[in-house]
């Protein structure tokens, strides 16, 4: 097998995974090709290729395997409810933006890439300055909590606001966060993220994982759609350092006995001074052994 065609069937079978058919242009700029060169012009040849072959299909834009083209289908219908998520998540880089520690905030998961179900909450990825870690996650996460729209907050999580991942701008390099080996969840949760505030740090933090981008040759820093990013308020609350570490002494008092069993024991839930991931229901390495079984079916390798 050429090696194009391997790179195209393995990111292909990534997204299957999850049953996100990924658009012509997705598959193009994320093809995993654990860092060998590839030609964006010999991609699209063997694109073509595995087209008449049959054993893809290119069904109004988007790629699947021959044989579930029904993901199509599902994917036009969560699109419909991009508009609405998308506007109340606009709402909340809104308001995170006003504290002053807030440099950068993402939509990130299936949300990101308009495949959400109607059901699922809003997840957010969120880079604050140096020393205004934890009062900055403190602040957003109460005023959500005062308006019922936290992750079990109501019967329904429809619409929450899941604020389970926040980093500072002196903890950009992410590599220590993916699993041992590969962890090709986070590698395209990464190249996925939506960014709807950013302060200019989203430059940065692309360069501090270089690493990531290096098995994906053809990844390009995110295109922001000025439509949907919200600018720097007028009036921010101030985050000052000298508050942060009354505000850290406080977090274990905040956190469910499950997160506090499951602190720093593995990359799911990290609790340190530049780091906070909530993530005790982690996937990762289910998804991992879903997606490398498809690659083994498909004769591509993991």
């Amino acid at each position: 097998m050429n090696h194009t065609r391997l790179f195209l069937l393995r990111t292909l079978a990534f997204h299957m995974t999850w049953g996100y058919p990924p658009t012509v242009s997705e598959l193009l700029s994320e093809i995993d090709t654990k860092g060998e060169s590839c030609k964006l012009e010999q991609v699209h040849r063997e694109l073509k290729t595995l087209e008449q072959e049959g054993l893809l299909r290119l069904l109004r834009g988007r790629c699947v395997f021959a044989g579930n083209e029904a993901f199509v289908e599902e994917q036009e219908h969560r699109e419909g409810l991009f508009p609405r998520k998308i506007r109340k998540a606009q709402r909340v880089a809104k308001r995170l933006a006003h504290l002053d520690g807030v440099r950068f905030v993402a939509l990130c998961n299936t949300t990101a890439l308009a495949h959400a179900r109607d059901e699922a909450d809003l997840d957010f990825f969120v880079i604050t300055r140096r020393g205004s870690l934890y009062q900055s996650r403190g602040w957003s996460t109460l005023l959500y909590k005062i308006i019922g729209k936290r992750p079990g907050a109501r019967e329904s999580d429809r619409d929450s606001v899941c604020l389970s991942f926040f980093i500072d701008d002196a903890a950009l390099d992410l590599s220590s966060l993916m699993l041992s080996g590969d962890d090709p969840y986070f590698r395209y949760w990464y190249l996925s993220l939506l960014p709807l505030y950013d302060d200019g740090i989203s430059s940065e933090l692309w360069q501090a994982n270089k690493a990531i981008c290096r098995q994906h040759p053809l990844a390009r820093p995110w295109r922001v759609n000025k439509g949907i990013t919200v600018s720097r308020p007028a009036l921010r609350l101030p985050t000052p350092s000298v508050f942060d570490g009354f505000a850290a002494s406080l977090h274990p008092y905040l956190m469910s006995p499950r997160l506090k069993e499951a602190m720093n024991r593995d990359t799911c839930v990290v609790v340190n001074d530049h780091t906070l991931k909530f993530h005790v229901d982690d996937a990762r390495a289910d998804i991992r052994a879903r997606y490398e079984s498809l690659c083994k079916a498909y004769e591509v390798g993991p």
